[in-house]
């Protein structure tokens, strides 16, 4: 089991996953170069020994390979679905306990200082730096917990402007509190086991607890301490945690930030959070993220869990679904969906419950055989120009609810969606493939033999 975000670097170092730059590299662009350049390879995981005018290492790039969020989850790509399933349906909830590894050392007042983190800028244009990999955890009387990786601008040593806006988790849990007239206690962990990082990218009801589901997937309650500051309970093995609060009323100009859509997104008005208590671990690991134009973290740790669960919908209606793929260059809004047809609308009652799952928006949705590998992009592409008759196939259905940040809606949240059927007609006389026998034992030395990694 992992059980710590060291259990899950050492997994990655024996697996020959994670490389370490020894050189110092600036935590101005620098350390985001090496995330980009390994998240367009399908690179490793980076450790950067040395960030300058830093005394603590960074990780980067950790879940920019659809690979490494599958080992974080000790799963395969065979089980991952129904891995990630068992956790939602059978959540086991978390346990406090008195103490844990993120206590080892505690800084309040003013030696809780954000200078003390490599905090990182990534793309030419941010408005500096972010924190970009923290599990921000509040708590609300009715709802519950609620973990959420949203981004934080560093304004001062004791300062952090705070992106989630509605209707997001967090931003209903600091609406309600504005609404009292009272601060929202937050904790953002930096540094965290794949369990409860990845809980935090599942959507679902605002009464869903992430940190349960991530205890679902362990088998095991997620151990939590108390914080020392605010009512807050953090995991236990966390590296870092900041402790502070949304401050209601207060808002100051946030942004602009390269965002998962590819794009910077300007210029708002944002919540501030006021650090009160920095904690953390002897010798801490900070871990940063990228997003920006795909494919990086922000879209690798949303795709699966979009996949998973579009896949268990899919499946309660048509148990002859094959694959659910999130595409590599939709930045989490297209979907292509592999199924065998067993009657001759079925691809469009797939893809209007493709289109409607739960906190699940999709602007492109297309259906295929199961012959098609959805994963292969030029198998995607072969079925949409073989199999596909725009006037018959094509399905657009107008003003839609939408995902947030599409620089081509007119309207936040509002666009159109579409849905192809790429399967051949149902029931029809269609061509037949042409196919070279032999051709899948065929050896070429050095590439299909194994040698080639």
């Amino acid at each position: 089991m992992l059980k710590d975000l060291r259990d899950f670097l050492r997994l990655l170092e024996e697996k020959g996953d994670l490389v370490h730059i020894a050189e110092p590299v600036s935590p101005r662009f620098g350390v985001a170069a090496g995330i980009r350049k390994t998240s367009d390879i399908h690179g490793p995981a980076l450790y950067f020994d040395h960030v300058e005018g830093a005394s603590m290492p960074v990780v980067g790039g950790l879940y920019a390979d659809r690979r490494r969020f599958i080992w974080g989850l000790e799963s395969s790509p065979e089980e991952i679905f129904d891995k990630f399933i068992q956790g939602v349906r059978h959540p086991i909830p978390p346990r406090l306990v008195a103490d844990g590894p993120c206590k080892e050392v505690v800084l309040t007042g003013r030696d809780a200082d954000l200078s003390r983190l490599p905090i990182c800028t990534h793309n030419r244009k941010d408005a500096g730096p972010f924190i970009t990999m923290g599990l921000a955890i509040a708590r609300h009387p009715e709802y519950g917990n609620n973990v959420a990786i949203s981004r934080l601008q560093l304004f001062d040593d004791q300062t952090l402007g705070f992106r989630s806006v509605l209707p997001q988790h967090m931003g209903m849990y600091y609406d309600a509190a504005e609404q009292r007239g009272e601060p929202l206690p937050v904790a953002v962990t930096i540094g965290n086991d794949p369990y409860t990082t990845l809980c935090s990218q599942v959507p679902g009801s605002v009464y869903l607890d992430e940190l349960a589901i991530a205890g679902g997937w362990m088998g095991e309650p997620v151990e939590l301490v108390p914080c020392e500051t605010i009512d807050v309970a953090v995991p236990a093995t966390s590296e870092i945690v900041l402790e502070g609060e949304m401050v209601p009323g207060e808002r100051r100009v946030e942004g602009p930030f390269g965002e998962f859509p590819g794009y910077y997104h300007g210029v708002t008005e944002q919540p501030v959070f006021r650090l009160k208590a920095i904690t953390h671990r002897r010798d801490p690991i900070y871990v940063t993220a990228l997003t920006g134009p795909p494919n990086t973290d922000n879209h690798v740790m949303r795709q699966v869990p979009l996949e998973a669960l579009v896949y268990d919908r899919i499946r309660q209606i048509c148990p002859t679904v094959r694959d659910v793929c999130v595409t590599d260059g939709g930045v989490t809004m297209h979907v292509a969906i592999s199924i065998r047809p067993t009657f001759a609308t079925q691809a469009r009652d797939v893809m209007l419950a493709a289109m409607s799952t739960e906190r699940i928006r999709f602007k492109l949705v297309v259906v295929t055989d199961d012959d098609v590998d959805v994963r292969d992009p030029v198998q995607v592409e072969w079925a949409l120009a073989t199999r596909v008759q725009a006037d018959e196939d094509v399905v657009i259905l107008p003003r839609q609810y939408g995902a947030p940040l599409d620089p081509s809606a007119h309207t936040p949240r509002v666009w159109a969606v579409m849905g192809i059927d790429a399967t051949r007609p149902y029931g029809r006389p269609f061509a037949e493939i042409a196919d070279v026998p032999g051709a899948d034992e065929f050896v070429i030395p050095g590439w299909t033999d194994g040698a080639r990694r």
